[in-house]
């Protein structure tokens, strides 16, 4: 079978979108599933967070199936399980069945990103997989903004429920247009679960991965945290909430131009700058907050903050996967495993506090990002002089 590039890199960045899309579907429509289903909304959080915690479970259990049995079979069959693990969350009818079918859905949602990943580095080299790479990621980020829009918007014009109709339809689409589609790579049966023990206890083992993972789960979830509480924030004023998010989407872009900020300033100077342009993120929101309520402060600081998070997420992957070598495999599944086990405690945190107190708590966290980085830098010195 011909591969066609530009097909497979449709599908695979709908896929990616379409399933991230998912981690933020219950930001914006917690009180209306709290107030259908009968059930405070501190329970429809912890439901929502059962949702990120299973899909980071299921993030490395695929991964590791992906190896034996084929990363397209489970990439497929994956958006298959998807779709109807998507449509039994529209029963629910209690705290303990939104959490059930909530975490069920997303244990079926992350046999997509580690083996996409791995399915992408089978299929191509060079620029075209540098390229593919950087547009899933960018399509994950897109994802923040756009599931937020979506459940928002169709819960509406009609029901909560009709969020999660929309999305099974949506796998179920996927499902069979990747059935068709994608082709067949290699599979390798030499991986038994013994090894990859030992391999994920190697890597732990390693400080500077360990340093990474620090501010990998530091990054999906301070994303979630953000506009968690911005929804919260602006629940009075749909309209402005609404362009806030939009003009977020800007940022996304900046993941493309990843690779150009390599070769100009090094990978680590490109990290500094996430860094910075976040903290600048959150200056700009404190001058919203205290000194002028113009709007425009609020959507630079929406830029910013996705803009830094678009370029943060592409470096610490470069940096773990030139840092892990042979076993990248293993560690860019254990860095997925960790991204969304922050994301899981996010929303739980976010409902406790409120704007200003939820940008402080940002600022701290990438302050200790920044000492983080310096550390990495310094070992990465030392090592050259050696």
């Amino acid at each position: 079978m011909q591969i066609s590039y530009k097909l497979i890199t449709v599908l695979l960045v709908s896929m990616g979108i379409m399933v991230a899309s998912n981690i933020y579907t219950f930001i914006p429509i917690y009180g209306d599933i709290a107030a259908s289903i009968g059930i405070p909304s501190e329970s429809v959080v912890i439901a929502g967070s059962s949702f990120t915690l299973f899909y980071a479970c299921g993030l490395l259990t695929f991964a590791n199936v992906a190896d034996r049995y084929g990363k397209r079979e489970i990439l497929i069959l994956g958006m298959l399980a998807s779709a109807f693990s998507t449509a039994l969350v529209m029963v629910s009818f209690n705290s303990w069945s939104l959490f059930f079918t909530r975490g069920l859905q997303g244990f079926c949602l992350g046999s997509f990103a580690p083996v996409a990943f791995s399915y992408t580095y089978d299929l191509f080299s060079g620029k075209k997989r540098t390229l593919l790479l950087a547009m899933i990621n960018s399509g994950f980020l897109f994802a923040g903004i756009l599931g937020q829009l979506l459940s928002a918007g169709i819960t509406r014009i009609s029901h909560w429920t009709a969020v999660f109709l929309f999305f099974s339809i949506i796998y179920l689409t996927l499902f069979l247009t990747g059935k068709r589609n994608l082709p067949q790579t290699a599979v390798s049966h030499d991986r038994a679960e013994m090894r990859t023990a030992a391999v994920i206890y190697r890597l732990l083992l390693n400080k500077q991965l360990l340093m990474l993972y620090g501010i990998v789960f530091t990054l999906l979830s301070s994303f979630v945290f953000y506009y968690d509480s911005l929804t919260r924030f602006l629940s009075g004023d749909d309209a402005l909430l609404l362009q806030t998010r939009l003009l977020g989407l800007l940022g996304v872009s900046l993941s493309l131009f990843t690779g150009w900020l390599f070769e100009k300033l090094g990978i680590y100077k490109t990290l500094f700058l996430g860094f910075a342009l976040a903290v600048l993120s959150f200056c700009i929101a404190f001058i919203y907050l205290s000194v002028s309520s113009v709007p425009i402060f609020l959507m630079m600081s929406s830029i910013l903050f996705v803009s830094s998070i678009s370029l943060l997420i592409p470096t610490v992957i470069t940096l773990i996967g030139d840092i892990s070598s042979e076993d990248r495999s293993q560690a860019l599944s254990l860095y997925s495993f960790i991204l969304l086990g922050g994301t899981s405690i996010a929303p739980l945190i976010a409902m406790k506090v409120s704007y200003a107190q939820a940008l402080f708590l940002l600022a701290a966290c990438f302050i200790v990002n920044v000492v983080i980085g310096i550390m990495l830098t310094f070992r990465k010195r030392l090592e050259l002089k050696n």
